[in-house]
């Protein structure tokens, strides 16, 4: 059975979630490679945007936070050159299955395990994990992903007018699904590395 989830609420609770992580000193768990200030000041500038909307011709409506989160994502990627033919098949992956996801819920509920947005978040997530070892690079594919598909979604397959990019269900499946990647990264890793540690004590 689908449990009833209002949207935005999964965001504010991951929100707060990742601060706390963060005051306590847990930043390398989160995202390595930039400093802790700079990831507040994401997550406060994004929170701020969330409340903005631009409306355009023709009845679209684009959320400020849904385009700071591109110009975020290809900022890092070019930044810390992680623009490659793989990054770019990762986010097209990811993009491909995000769309498949939605039609197939759409099409037949059966398909549902628990909830649409736990189900997409978690199978993306292990997926990247599993694909993606840098921090950095799963969070700009999950995020191009993630809003490539959409985009898809909104503009080509379920057209609605007026139609608005960027919405609080999107932003509850995109940092469910960046922070059980990164949960699932911490733990292979931990296994690996207090393996890699046990047998080096049984040689010696």
């Amino acid at each position: 059975m689908v449990k009833n989830m209002n949207p935005g609420y999964l965001s504010f609770l991951l929100l707060c979630i990742t601060c706390i992580l963060l005051f306590f000193g847990w930043k390398n768990q989160i995202i390595q490679e930039v400093s802790r200030r700079t990831i507040l000041l994401f997550l406060m500038l994004w929170t701020f945007f969330l409340f903005i909307n631009i409306p355009f011709a023709g009845g679209y409506i684009v959320n400020l936070s849904y385009l700071f989160m591109v110009i975020t994502s290809v900022y890092v990627t070019y930044r810390f050159q992680i623009v490659t033919l793989n990054f770019f098949l990762y986010f097209i992956f990811i993009s491909t299955l995000y769309v498949l996801f939605q039609m197939l819920y759409f099409i037949d509920p059966m398909f549902i395990i628990y909830h649409p947005k736990v189900d997409i978040a978690v199978v993306l997530a292990l997926l990247s994990a599993s694909l993606i070892k840098n921090s950095l690079e799963q969070f700009a594919a999950i995020t191009l992903g993630m809003i490539f598909g959409d985009i898809i979604l909104s503009l080509f397959i379920f057209h609605k007018s007026p139609l608005q990019l960027g919405t609080f269900e999107l932003y509850d499946m995109w940092l469910l699904t960046f922070i059980t990647c990164r949960v699932i990264s911490e733990v292979v890793n931990r296994g690996y590395q207090g393996l890699k540690q046990y047998f080096v004590k049984i040689k010696n």
